[in-house]
């Protein structure tokens, strides 16, 4: 029976924040003064958007959990008012390359790229009704496409500044340099020689703060979203179980590999009560496993995304069947069904056709295979490609992960610790739990 109540995840290793790009100084301050965010501004246009993914390793978040395009669009669909925030599902280009979804894919709204002001109602009108976009600007395109490259969750958010029935003046893209700062000469030159300049400008300004306003609330909103609401079928949440009996660091390392091979944004360490595989419950009792894991898996190195750890399988009583850790994970948000990869040893996976309802299971979740020793890659691939075969499963051959192998022997582990000595890889944490409690027969063979 699965409990209706699970206690919540503790996380041991949050993820690196999101970060905002601005393509223009003035949207960079706005969002300062009403977001929470880092922040920093790429410059006008697709080419600028470029330059800052390829200088990522000057970026103030390293491996940020999602990136943000943030500023201000012109809007093409006359019910957008100006002034609106609007969050981006899809990325478009005016030379009709297919589009790119924008991290939220889920929403209507779209953004068609042009690769200069679009100014007039006219053009607006007619660059709606060839793409059917909600706004236009100069970079989503180009962000949506560097972000997919990248693997990085993304998101556009838009402030419309003029609507689809406003016209902006003329010549405003050379009153930005390449840096989106404003050119104050050339401003000052251009009112000189067209007076009637200052007043159109003065009429755009505050629609554009209330629209990088709205926007700003909006991109910071995004950051709400825990790491799991962020996992998807491309960025999976990876679920890693077993006995961890004792956790070791290699477990953690191939946790830290296994994400980042997958690109996921959380992984979910989650001791089992009882493997209904093995013969004994194991020898450590829950409390104790738990803190060996706490210690153990806090250890994976920042900017890895966030790594939880759930007791949801030791406080449900009976055997710890995945097919029901895995239903109440998807009952609790549906959108993760399809969206969870197991991560599993080469040893274990060949049991598959006895795990409890595993069909079901796996219409719920994919594995996430690692090589264990003595097993090799060959022999994996080869055992999943006659599984694949034999059970109607054409892709068990890509469940196999491109990660290192994992040679590790918890039974070799507790009869060292059982000869009283300490095996290399325990966690300074974990090792005091083994000491403290006696745990494996600590020092009973010596």
């Amino acid at each position: 029976m699965v409990d209706a109540h699970p206690a919540p995840d503790e996380v041991l290793r949050h993820a690196e924040p999101p970060l905002v790009l601005c393509p223009l100084g003035f949207e960079r301050r706005a969002f300062r003064r009403f977001g929470k965010l880092p922040c920093v501004t790429t410059g006008p246009g697709a080419d600028a958007i470029r330059r800052a993914f390829a200088a990522r390793d000057r970026w103030p978040v390293a491996q940020p959990s999602m990136v943000i395009l943030l500023g201000v669009a012109g809007g093409l669909d006359p019910a957008l008012p100006s002034g609106a925030a609007v969050l981006i599902g899809r990325a478009l280009a005016d030379d009709g390359a297919p589009p790119i979804d924008s991290g939220l894919p889920f929403l209507p709204a779209s953004a068609v790229a042009t690769t200069c002001i679009v100014r007039t109602p006219e053009a607006k009108a007619a660059l709606r009704a060839a793409t059917g976009a909600s706004v236009v600007d100069l970079e989503s395109y180009a962000f949506a496409s560097c972000a997919h490259s990248a693997g990085l969750p993304r998101a556009i958010v838009r402030g419309v500044s003029d609507g689809a029935r406003d016209t902006l003046p003329e010549g405003l893209d050379g009153l930005i340099d390449a840096r989106g700062e404003t050119r104050l000469s050339r401003v000052i030159a251009s009112i000189l020689r067209r007076p009637t300049l200052l007043s159109e400008l003065v009429r755009l300004a505050p629609v554009a703060r209330a629209a990088m306003r709205d926007a700003a609330f909006a991109a910071d909103a995004l950051a709400l979203h825990d790491a799991v609401a962020r996992c998807s079928r491309e960025r999976p949440l990876l679920l890693f179980g077993g006995s961890f009996d004792p956790p070791h660091a290699r477990h953690a390392t191939v946790l830290g590999e296994a994400m980042l091979a997958l690109r996921s944004p959380c992984g979910l360490v989650m001791p089992a009560a009882i493997n209904p595989l093995k013969s004994a419950t194991p020898p450590a009792d829950p409390t104790a496993r738990l803190a060996m894991c706490r210690a153990t898996f806090a250890a994976i190195p920042a900017g890895l995304g966030e790594v939880r750890l759930s007791r949801r399988e030791l406080d449900r009583a009976g055997p710890s069947y995945t097919i029901d850790t895995i239903e109440a994970l998807c009952a609790a948000r549906p959108a993760l069904r399809g969206a969870i990869r197991m991560l599993v040893g080469s040893d274990a996976i060949r049991s598959i056709e006895r795990w409890h309802r595993w069909r079901e299971l796996l219409a719920l979740a994919t594995p996430a295979v690692v090589v264990r020793p003595p097993d090799t890659r060959a022999e994996t691939e080869a055992f999943l490609e006659d599984l694949g075969a034999r059970a109607g499963i054409p892709d068990a051959a890509r469940w196999l992960l491109e990660v290192p192998a994992v040679d590790l022997s918890s039974t070799g582990i507790r009869d060292a610790i059982a000869r009283g000595q300490r095996p290399e890889g325990l966690d300074d944490g974990a090792w005091a739990e083994i000491e403290r409690r006696g745990l494996y027969r600590f020092g009973e063979a010596r």
